[in-house]
């Protein structure tokens, strides 16, 4: 009985999901351009569809959402590989296809090359942290297990920092996003406490930092992936430490070789009513993004990243008189190139885990 209840609802939804696409189709038909042998052959129609299309976009979105709500209606725990809880977003995380030695090797190799002070931290995805809110059977990889083979293979000399208990440690406050597979700023800071103190430096004492509320709307990339509005929006947070070290140059070097003078501007507020607000923290990614500071000590740091630093990064530039951050996403096996090692007095890799699987397998 509890079968044939749920194949009839599929059935009845299935027949409003075809009727609101017919009535929606029927709604735009007056703007999709005609074609005609000329347009066909020139390719001209495609390009005018195409732009119709792009024009229609929330028609579109209308759409996707309504899938991903009938979706979620007759049962369904994963959209667009994410699996959508009570209150979070959480990324469908794959069995890694590289071994933990292979994915040690990059920074193995650097340290062998340059023997500067090496630190690597490598941060879990939300679904690791939060395993037990996942549907039952839900796929999830053991990140934790691999994380620990990682260090493991990593040289002595190297020294690796448990980004996964410093979050599985805080795990009852807010240290993801609900929408988007990055860490918040209130994880970034005890992420950057954890670093630091690895690093020789006492940090910055929590209290220290004035937090502002840049946005109380915030939906990030597993929400533009799934559409799915039923997990609130985030909020996406400033800390700012006015008393300490200030940023005197911000240069910017893209993939194609162009530069770009940022001013003191490390922080790029006009990315708050994009379509990625996380991208407030760094601006626009580059391949390499030179910042500079008040610190008169001497101290200048080589940081090899992917976007899971960003928020980081803020916390990170009070200790030094130069940080140097190369995107590891944009320099792949090159990145050594981009900076040279030798003009600085500590280097950090700083990765999610997923990324750094994609990267080095």
């Amino acid at each position: 009985m509890k079968h044939f209840v749920h194949h009839a609802m599929l059935i009845v939804v299935g027949a409003v999901w075809i009727a609101v696409i017919a009535a929606s189709m029927h709604d735009l038909s007056p703007y999709f351009p005609k074609p005609t042998a000329a347009t066909l052959a020139s390719g001209a129609w495609t390009q005018q569809l195409e732009s119709t299309l792009r024009e229609h976009m929330g028609f579109r979105d209308s759409l996707f959402r309504l899938k991903s709500r009938t979706d979620l209606f007759v049962g369904e725990k994963m959209v667009q590989g994410v699996y959508v809880t009570s209150d979070k977003l959480l990324e469908k995380q794959s069995e890694p296809a590289a071994d933990a030695k292979v994915l040690a090797e990059p920074v193995n190799t650097f340290y062998g090359a340059n023997a500067l002070p090496t630190y690597l931290v490598l941060i879990p995805s939300a679904a690791e942290i939060y395993e037990s809110d996942l549907p039952a059977n839900a796929v999830s990889a053991d990140q934790e297990s691999l994380i620990r083979g990682v260090y493991d293979s990593a040289v002595s000399g190297i020294r690796c920092v448990d980004a996964r208990g410093v979050l599985s440690s805080r795990k009852d406050s807010y240290i993801y996003y609900r929408t988007d597979t990055h860490c918040t700023g209130y994880a970034g800071y005890y992420l950057y406490q954890a670093a630091i103190q690895k690093m020789g430096f006492t940090p910055i004492p929590y209290n220290r930092f004035v937090i502002t509320h840049l946005t109380t709307e915030f939906r990030g990339d597993l929400y533009r992936r799934t559409l799915c509005d039923t997990v609130r929006p985030d909020v996406l947070d400033r800390y700012g430490n006015e008393a300490g070290v200030h940023i005197t140059g911000v240069q910017a070097v893209y993939q194609d070789g162009t530069t770009e003078d940022r001013g003191t501007q490390l922080s790029a507020p006009a990315a708050l009513t994009s379509e990625d607000p996380y991208r407030y923290y760094l601006g626009t990614p580059c391949m390499k993004l030179t910042v500079t500071t008040d610190a008169d000590n001497g101290k200048r740091l080589l940081l090899y990243k992917d976007d899971f630093a960003d928020c980081i990064v803020p916390f990170l530039v009070q200790h030094y008189s130069e940080v140097c951050i190369v995107d590891l996403t944009q320099t792949g096996e090159a990145f050594a190139e981009a900076a040279d090692p030798q003009d600085y007095t500590q280097v950090l890799f700083l990765s999610s885990i997923r990324r750094w699987q994609e990267l080095w397998e």
